[in-house]
């Protein structure tokens, strides 16, 4: 197996975070990083070490500075793909360390049984309380439209720009709404509304949901775009009112109707027609 370059490809058979294009793009951007940032680096600490350096010295320095500042921007490039998944994983890795720590540190500082039985408890009032259960599941569902969004822009958008293959939209917020979820997307350069039109029964087939609908969120700012996944209509609910306990004991035929006076109608027949308007004939 051949070996794998800094700022290279990698061999055949590697096991990678993210898609092969995006890694031949991001190890791209890193050679130009790299060589900018190390060029723009030792001019300025070459050209500022001078006052009080010999200029063969300064040279030196200013060489050192830029090799190294511009190997840590060109690393952090490079390695920007892996980060970002971790970045959309950053919920689910952060609930997980929080639970087992916290799990380890209760069982170190008291009985090993005394977590056991509170994630017990957690746990029977999350599935047991209806109300619970009902806004962790909001909750739950807004994480996983996050990850179906970002597959289908992954999807359809970047098939469609294979120039540039890592310029997905960015997934800021997601939040429960009585119908479903809204997700707020930033567009980045390349990307347009227009880019999302006719692909949203493909967004709400991904998010297993019934419907999904794609606007502008803000009038200042074109790449703001909300998405709205519709999952049950809340209006067909029946609603519970205080006031039908208070006439219950009136039904329609139980109305009272007075016996002398019969039930009043209107006779058209006896209405007289209006006379039609003359007009005034021209002389």
């Amino acid at each position: 197996m051949a070996r794998s370059r800094l700022f290279g490809e990698r061999p055949v058979g590697a096991v990678t975070l993210v898609e092969t294009p995006v890694s031949r793009s991001y190890a791209q951007k890193a050679r130009v990083a790299f060589l900018v940032v190390a060029a723009s680096v030792a001019l300025v600490v070459a050209a500022t070490a001078s006052v009080t350096l010999p200029l063969v010295l300064a040279i030196v320095v200013g060489l050192l500075s830029g090799a190294v500042c511009g190997l840590v921007v060109a690393c952090l490039v490079r390695v920007w793909p892996a980060l970002r998944v971790l970045w959309w994983w950053a919920f689910e890795i952060a609930a997980a360390l929080t639970l087992f720590m916290g799990m380890a540190y209760l069982s170190r500082a008291t009985h090993p049984a005394v977590p056991l039985v509170l994630l017990a408890l957690v746990l029977g009032v999350v599935f047991g309380v209806g109300r619970v259960r009902r806004r962790v599941s909001a909750w739950v569902w807004c994480v996983v439209v996050r990850h179906r969004l970002r597959l289908c822009f992954a999807e359809f958008i970047r098939s469609a720009s294979r120039l540039h293959p890592g310029r997905l939209p960015l997934i800021l917020w997601a939040r429960p709404t009585p119908a479903g979820e809204r997700v707020w997307v930033w567009l980045r350069p390349g990307l347009d509304l227009t880019d999302l039109d006719g692909k949203a029964d493909k967004l709400a087939v991904a998010c297993w949901a019934g419907e999904a609908r794609m606007v502008r969120a803000s009038a200042r700012h074109a790449a703001l775009v909300r998405v709205d996944i519709t999952r049950r209509d809340p209006l067909t609910g029946l609603v519970p009112s205080p006031l039908s306990a208070l006439v219950t004991w009136m039904r329609d035929e139980e109305a009272p109707v007075s016996p002398a006076m019969p039930p009043l109608g209107l006779d058209l027949l006896d209405v007289p027609e209006p006379a039609p308007e003359q007009r005034n004939s021209r002389r």
